[in-house]
């Protein structure tokens, strides 16, 4: 897999952990509730330095625009 910046393959792994833990947990495979609230934390985590990745790479290519 090619990708054009690095913002897009952090971008793209942080998607595939989320889809990972996601698919994790629709399979009910959560040890207990305190597992689930863990993993559901994580990825309240990666959706948060998905919007900050997002957020750096529209800065610095405003910058790069002036």
């Amino acid at each position: 897999m090619s990708f054009s910046t690095p913002f897009d393959y952090i971008k793209t792994k942080l998607d595939e952990r989320r889809t990972e833990i996601e698919q994790h947990l629709g399979r009910g495979a959560a040890k207990d509730y305190s597992e689930y609230q863990k993993l559901c934390g994580v990825i309240q985590g990666l959706d948060f330095a998905k919007e900050l990745a997002q957020d750096l790479q529209k800065r610095m290519e405003k910058d790069d625009d002036d």
